[in-house]
Order: C-alpha cells, then structure tokens, then sequence
C-alpha cells in the first residue's frame, strides 16, 4: 500500500483492514481468561455449600442469603466497575475486577463461619461483576468489525466454560483435599490473569485517544497492531465521536438519541437473565413434579450448560451474518415455543434432553448477542457503563426469576403452569428488541463494519 494511502485513515479502518496481531489475540485471550475465571468462582459456591455446612456445623438451608449476596455483589460490581472502566480505563477496571474476586475468593478458604463467609462472597461478587462490562469493552475496541461479534461472543461462552470447569474440579479436590482449596484454587488464577494484565495487555487505543495526552501511547500500540501505518501516520484519528465527557457516564446513556434504546436494552437483559436463572434454579425439581428421578434432572441443567456453550459460540457467526434484532428475536421465539412444548404435550427423556440443550443454545445465545449489541451501540467512553448497566439490570431479573419460580410453586401452580409463564418475559424481551429495531437500532453486521458508536448519530 502506497504510504500516502494510509495518512487519511482512522484508527477504526487502520484495525479494520489488518490481520489480527498477536496483541489482539493477547487482548482477547487474557479477557476470555478472566471470563473464565469469574464462571468458575461465581458457580463454585454451589458445589461447596454442603462440605462448608458440615465443617460449621449448619444447616445447609442457612445457606439462601448467602447465594443471594453474591448475585447481589456481582449486580453492584456491574453497576460500579462499567463506570469506573469508563472513567479510568477499561485496563484499571478489568485488573481491579481480578484483584477483588483473587484476594477476596483466597480468604474465603481461611474463613471459620458463616457471617464472615457472607460477607466476603459480596466482595468477590463485585469482582466478578466488574470483569465482564471492561473486559467485553476492550475485546470490542481491539478487535476489527468483522471479528468483533465472534471474540466478544467468545468472551460470553468462558462464563459457561468455567461454570463447568468448576464442576470437574470440585468433583476432584473436595474427595481429596475438602473444600478450602477450591478457594485456593478460584482466587490464584484471578491474582495471577491480573499480573498478566498489567505486563502484557495495553489500554484501550480509542480510550487513551479520547481521554487525549497519550499520543506516544497510541503510536506504539498501533505499532504493535498494523506497523507500516505506524510509521506513516503523524497523528492518528478516530471516527467522528459522539462520545462526549461527562462527569455522570450513566446519564449519558441517555444522550444522543439513546433515551429509548438504553430501557429497551435493559428490558431484555432484565427478561433473559430472569428466564436463565429460573431454569437452572428450578429445572430439576419441575421435573421431577412430572415423575422424572434427579438423575433426569441433574442430566438436563448440564445439557442446559453445553447448550450455552455452543449458543454463546454460535452466536458470534449468526452476528455476522444477519442483523441482530432477527438472530435474537428468532432464539426468544425458538424458546417460547419449546416452553410452550414442555407446558403442553406429554414429556419423555428425549424430548427433554432436547429442549434443554435447545433453551441453553438460545437463552445463553441471546445473552452475548445482547453483550455485543449493547457494545455497538454506546461509544467509547460510556461502553464499559452502558455494557455494565445492561449486566447490572439484568442481575436484577436472575434474583427475581427464581423468587417468582418459587412463589408460583407455593402458590400451588403446577409445573406446566410454570413453563407456560415462562413465555411471557421471552416475549417481552422480544418485543424489547424489535421496538429498538422500529427505532433504526438494529446492532447489524455491515453497521458493525463502520464502526456506528463512535459517529453521532
């Protein structure tokens, strides 16, 4: 290419045109670590609650407040660290989310009761819940439009990969060493992805670009993505942005012509995290209310997990492919219709098993096309906030679903009852996206290719 070609061309063309690096692929693979990471240690929990009764001579039971401050830390985490992201960088937030859920996850394995413990799974929750928005926002700004749907989608799955991953690694250590280790284990790895962090992976290009006075810093990241436009460029630029500095990100969610598009967001985060949790709460014990034994139970939630590994991963292709108000309209209809099934037709073991890995496909699926939709439609310096809100909101709805699950089965609704009702927050959340659509925001692939968040609108 002639250097004189290269002069005029923003940071966002000098990306979209260039092989990707090994810096961007160091990008994405420590943020998928750290995604990882914040799977295993949110869902390790579960698998320790009876061991961690025995040793503190509780009931079990005791244990309900004890999940519910940790899905409320990761709420606060998602709400705190998006803003905290955008205003120090999404390198700070992403390394002071590892630093909280490692330390606070080690000392969880030195505790001796149960109050202490409470308070501590609060404190890692919020490092949990600040990884994803920052490391979902540097995957974005790193990666070219025509990857961008696969990496961040890829990000989304290693939450279901390290759900699983701390399954087979309880099954191991709990026989042989008991129950503290697991901690050991889940808060070394965050500790050590934080030190990598900090020597191998740069900030955001276009944060440092929009914050200004890194111009130094830009030029040699650059150098490292796309050399030959390094050394012609004197200055790069970014597209147009829209992304004006505010001392209150939250509020510039609802700037710009995002007034609308921010509630409708989080409605269909609100609904699809409801519908997510219900079914991994509740799952087993409805099924059993049809006669199924626990093994059928325990048979369909895993089914339910490899199906959102293979949705969140799918999902990156869909994105690419088609705009992605239809990819999430099409899999909240797909799960309408299979909860209707179970409500309605007479259920054997295979007809289970397949909706079970079907409704993870598409409920996890729709989860990270709804990470890489609202990473498309916030600029720069609120990403980290509008990705973080959405998550946040969302949380909201994973402790109402399984309330509301619960209610309806003290209420006496019985299981088809239960499924049935399942449809109508899927419906919400799809008339959620489609009334964004309406509204000319419809997070497509070749509006992902010109980079629309950092351009006014």
């Amino acid at each position: 290419m002639r250097p004189d070609a290269v002069v005029d061309e923003t940071i966002d063309q000098i990306i979209d045109r260039s092989p990707f690096s090994r810096l961007q692929i160091i990008v994405v693979t420590l943020c998928a670590l750290v995604t990882t990471i914040e799977g295993f240690d949110a869902q390790m929990i579960g698998f320790l609650a009876s061991p961690i009764a025995a040793t503190f001579h509780v009931d079990v039971r005791s244990f309900g407040p004890l999940f519910s401050i940790g899905l409320l830390g990761l709420m606060t985490g998602n709400l705190m660290m998006g803003p905290l992201g955008d205003r120090f960088g999404r390198r700070f937030g992403l390394v002071l989310s590892a630093l909280a859920m490692g330390t606070f996850t080690l000392i969880s394995g030195l505790t001796h009761e149960l109050g202490t413990l409470t308070v501590l799974r609060f404190l890692t929750g919020l490092g949990i819940g600040g990884a994803m928005p920052n490391g979902i926002s540097l995957i974005a700004e790193y990666s070219p439009s025509r990857l961008r749907p696969v990496t961040v989608c890829l990000s989304s799955a290693c939450i279901s990969v390290g759900s699983m991953s701390a399954g087979m690694c309880a099954s191991f250590i709990l026989p042989r060493w008991g129950w503290r280790p697991m901690f050991y284990l889940g808060g070394t790895l965050p500790l050590l992805f934080a030190v990598a962090i900090l020597i191998l992976m740069p900030e955001s290009i276009r944060f440092l670009h929009l914050k200004g006075g890194h111009e130094e810093k830009v030029r040699r990241i650059m150098g490292r993505i796309a050399p030959a436009a390094a050394q012609v460029n004197k200055q790069f630029t970014l597209n147009p942005s829209l992304s004006t500095k505010s001392r209150f990100p939250v509020v510039a969610l609802f700037r710009n012509g995002r007034a609308a598009v921010t509630p409708l967001l989080w409605t269909a985060y609100f609904m699809n995290l409801l519908v997510l949790y219900s079914v991994v709460s509740w799952m087993p014990s409805l099924l059993r209310a049809f006669g199924f034994t626990n093994a059928t139970g325990v048979l369909a939630i895993t089914l339910f997990g490899l199906g959102g590994i293979v949705g969140s991963l799918s999902q990156g292709w869909f994105l690419r492919r088609f705009r992605a108000h239809r990819v999430l309209i099409v899999e909240f209809t797909i799960f309408i219709l299979f909860t209707l099934t179970l409500a309605t037709v007479k259920l054997d073991l295979i007809l289970v098993a397949a909706a079970s890995f079907t409704i993870g496909w598409v409920i996890n699926g729709a989860q990270s096309g709804l990470n890489v939709y609202s990473s498309t439609v916030y600029p720069t310096l609120v990403r980290s906030t509008g990705v973080g809100w959405g998550l946040g909101i969302g949380r909201i709805g994973s402790i109402v679903g399984p309330l509301l699950a619960g209610w309806a089965l003290l209420a006496g609704w019985t299981s088809r009852e239960i499924f049935a009702a399942g449809a109508v927050p899927a419906i919400l959340a799809a008339t959620a996206i489609l009334t964004s659509a309406s509204l000319g925001i419809t997070g497509m692939s070749d509006a992902l290719a010109c980079s629309p968040t950092d351009r006014e609108p």
